[in-house]
Parts: structure tokens; sequence; C-alpha cells
């Protein structure tokens, strides 16, 4: 009885909400959750010298306006990916990024890097020769087409135009 008369109540301490992920963007609890799990899963199975998953272009990749167009001169160095068949890149459009995929030596495919469910950045796999959401699992076509939900309506796409001779690629918007 003596001991708990000489026990205090402890102050409580009041904690601070942790900022948000301006990426996140209303990330769910559940959207974490399988983000930490999809982590797991690749620690355990091992990580692979080369993704399937071709990789974002760095920051300030070499874009030009030609008129209302979009241009690339697949000269300079910061748009190499886009000159070797299966390179990919996202690039800034006034009102949109763009994933630009090379899929032959003649051909380039563009479309909206956002996806339509839920707005998340999508990602061109090289391999499977599709565009995948990495945050609900849904998959395009090249063209932006829908082959697997939860995404409804298709990528917004672009035309493109290349010219071997100047070796400049159009994005028409």
């Amino acid at each position: 009885m003596a001991a708990a008369a000489t026990m205090r109540a402890m102050p409580h301490r009041v904690v601070s909400p942790a900022p948000t992920d301006p990426e996140c963007q209303g990330c769910s609890r559940r959207a974490v959750l399988q983000g930490l799990a999809m982590s797991a899963a690749t620690v355990l199975v091992g990580c692979q010298g080369d993704s399937t998953l071709a990789p974002d272009a760095a920051p300030g990749s070499a874009t030009t306006m030609c008129g209302a167009n979009l241009c690339l001169d697949l000269d300079d160095p910061l748009n190499a990916p886009l000159t070797m068949v299966d390179g990919s890149m996202i690039v800034d459009a006034p009102k949109d990024k763009i994933l630009v995929m090379r899929t032959s030596t003649t051909v380039v495919q563009a479309v909206s890097d956002i996806c339509t469910h839920a707005g998340c950045g999508v990602r061109y796999d090289r391999v499977g020769k599709i565009i995948t959401c990495p945050c609900h699992g849904s998959q395009y076509s090249l063209t932006g087409a829908v082959t697997r939900g939860p995404a409804s309506r298709p990528l917004q796409k672009y035309l493109t135009q290349l010219d071997p001779g100047t070796n400049v690629l159009t994005i028409l918007l």
C-alpha cells in the first residue's frame, strides 16, 4: 500500500504528427503497407542487377518547345536513354508528365506518366513490353490502352515524330 501511495501520475507528452510526404498526396494506410510488403518481398527474393523496369530520366532532360510541341534532341547526352531500343525516360510537358519509350529503331511511343486510376506515376516494363502502375497494379499497352485494372480509362497518348536526319524527336502536344 505504501508503494502505491508514492506513485505519481506521469505527464503526457504530445507528439506532433509527422509531416506528410509531398509525393504521397494522401497515401492511404493500405498503400503504405502494400509498399512495405513489396519492399520486404524484394529483399527476400534478392536484388537483381538488371531491373525489368526502366528508370526515369534524370532531372533536367533536354527538352525544348518547338511551336506548340515538345522537342528532344537525341544527340544531347541527357536524352541518351532514347537512343537505344527499350530506353525510356519521363519528360515534363506544359500540362503533363510524359513517359517516352523507344520501342524499336524507328518507333518511339509517348503516353501520360499519370495512371488514370489514382494518379501514380507509371513505369515501362521493357521485358514484358507493358506499362505498369506500381501503386495498384494497373497495366497498359504501349499505346496507353488498359490491359488490366483497376484503371478503367486509357493513358493519354501523344503522337511522336522521329527525324533521323536531325536526330530530333517531336512529341505532338
